[in-house]
């Protein structure tokens, strides 16, 4: 039975998580499960300390009260730890900021007191949606007691060397996730050809949908599908995504039994990486309303 959110995010329940320090990041922390969570599972979700864009990130920081703003420069700015300065509000927005768009403020960006903690693997074992002014975080797969909670920086689909320079770049660190490091060279190579197969599998499915190449479309993403779970990035969302896109081929080819599966695949999917009511999932309802579901 799929688990929605509401069902598993008890308000007076103890977190499934707990930080504790990680020696592979100099001394940093990291959050692991304190109990097995099943994949879909809410682990978090909570507002942001503070919203801004570059030109409000000053003013915005200045108005906030001493609590708020303690707990803000609590969290990492590598660039001042290494250079043994103090902290600045840029530099603690850019180690952990995360886009927070509203309709007034397209580009904003937000810092989580808890979610910034979350370190990253180019494998995560979490996923992350902003929704209702608040950052959800749920589970992508089981995970069992104990291990560590992640999320990504970046694009998972650059192949390892460029995720890594990404990384050292932006967040000051050298990635060593499973993804990465103690992989032999063969399978990173490996690695890198799929997720790059993977990236222009998805660039080109439109494309043949839109030219009336339906079949050739889904096919496409059924190989994508494949190749996600290959490389254990087959997250809800991304189920979800590739569903939507057969989803759509379909309907360019007005084939409405087949439309409605893959909406149906895409709407359960949904329901492990959306809080509910969201409105992804009512518009995935709509859709399927109108086939006659």
């Amino acid at each position: 039975m799929l688990l929605m959110a509401a069902q598993v995010d008890a308000k007076d329940a103890k977190p499934p998580y707990a930080f504790k320090r990680v020696d592979a990041y100099d001394g940093g922390i990291g959050a692991f499960a304190t109990r097995d969570l099943k994949r879909g599972e809410v682990i978090l979700h909570e507002p942001p300390l503070v919203t801004a864009t570059m030109a409000t990130l000053e003013q915005r920081v200045a108005a906030l009260d001493e609590k708020t703003r303690k707990r803000l420069f609590s969290l990492c700015d590598w660039r001042a730890e290494r250079a043994k300065t103090p902290k600045t509000a840029l530099g603690v927005f850019q180690a952990n900021g995360y886009p927070c768009p509203t309709a007034r403020e397209p580009d904003a960006a937000g810092v989580f007191l808890k979610f910034s903690r979350f370190n990253h693997s180019c494998k995560p074992n979490a996923h992350h949606a902003w929704r209702r002014g608040e950052r959800w975080i749920f589970a992508t797969h089981d995970v069992a007691k104990g291990t560590e909670l992640t999320t990504h920086y970046v694009d998972l689909f650059m192949t390892s060397e460029d995720r890594k320079k990404a990384l050292k770049e932006r967040f000051g660190f050298d990635c060593v996730c499973r993804g990465c490091e103690p992989t032999p060279k063969l399978r990173v190579a490996f690695s890198d050809a799929r997720r790059a197969h993977m990236r222009q599998l998805d660039e080109q499915i439109y494309d043949k949908a839109s030219r009336g190449k339906h079949e050739a479309a889904i096919r496409d993403v059924t190989e994508r599908l494949i190749m996600l779970e290959e490389e254990e990035l087959d997250s809800p969302a991304a189920v979800a995504r590739a569903c939507d896109d057969a989803a759509q081929a379909a309907a360019h080819a007005n084939d409405r039994k087949t439309e409605r599966e893959w909406l149906e695949r895409a709407r359960a999917e949904s329901k492990l990486c959306e809080p509910p009511e969201s409105s992804e999932l009512e518009e995935l309802e709509k859709r399927l309303a109108k086939l006659g579901v």
